[in-house]
């Protein structure tokens, strides 16, 4: 697949480097949203006033910039 450069680019679904499993996206007051990599692949979370809910299938896509998670970049 062809990524754009923003794609290539991207903080949230890439490692680039890094041990870290958990992206922040969004962090403000009361909501907090980000992508956390388990096993079986990405993950959204959330959290809303102290009530936490993740997804229970992989994510398909990254939700900043659009990139398959499922594809091998070339």
């Amino acid at each position: 697949m062809k990524l754009t450069e923003k794609q290539k680019n991207c903080p949230y679904c890439h490692e680039k480097g890094t041990a870290r499993h958990v992206k922040m996206i969004q962090d403000i007051p009361g909501c907090t949203m980000g992508l956390i990599k388990r096993k079986d692949g990405w993950h959204l979370w959330t959290s809303l006033r102290l009530t936490f809910i993740g997804s229970l299938e992989p994510i398909a896509y990254c939700p900043k910039c659009g990139r398959p998670l499922n594809e091998e970049e070339e």
